[in-house]
């Protein structure tokens, strides 16, 4: 019988362990950033949320580009949305951060990219590379 409990004890934990672990999605955390690196924005794929911060005392504001989210091919071609931060500087702290809740289809793909504006313009040469990202199934 001591054999056997041996046995059992390993099962038992590699059990709980397959049953625990079912089920369980991983967040995906995108992040984007302008071209001198003085705003960023972050998208979480669970809650369809960005984050927004401005790390620079410029005067000068953030602003997020995203293309149409789309359950097909996404390409930096599609319909563009943009969204401003001109409340200031926020620092490298998320709990700072301007957050903007958007509503998108399960499994929709789109691309971002960072850029600055001054006086509601966009600021000219300042957006960072484009960013592909998915909200989570």
């Amino acid at each position: 019988m001591p054999k056997l409990r041996r046995l059992a004890i390993p099962a038992l934990a590699a059990a709980a362990l397959v049953i625990g672990t079912a089920g369980s999605s991983y967040a995906s955390t995108y992040t984007g950033a302008s071209s001198n690196s003085c705003g960023a924005a972050y998208f979480y794929d669970v809650g369809d949320t960005f984050k927004i911060i401005d790390v620079c005392t410029d005067g000068k504001g953030v602003r997020l580009q995203y293309t149409n989210p789309t359950t097909g091919s996404p390409s930096t071609s599609n319909t563009k949305i943009s969204v401003d931060y001109t409340g200031g500087y926020t620092g490298w702290d998320l709990n700072n951060a301007y957050v903007y809740d958007t509503d998108m289809n399960e499994n929709a793909c789109f691309y971002f990219r960072v850029g600055h504006v001054d006086d509601g313009a966009y600021v000219s040469g300042s957006y960072g590379s484009w960013h592909l990202a998915c909200a989570a199934n």
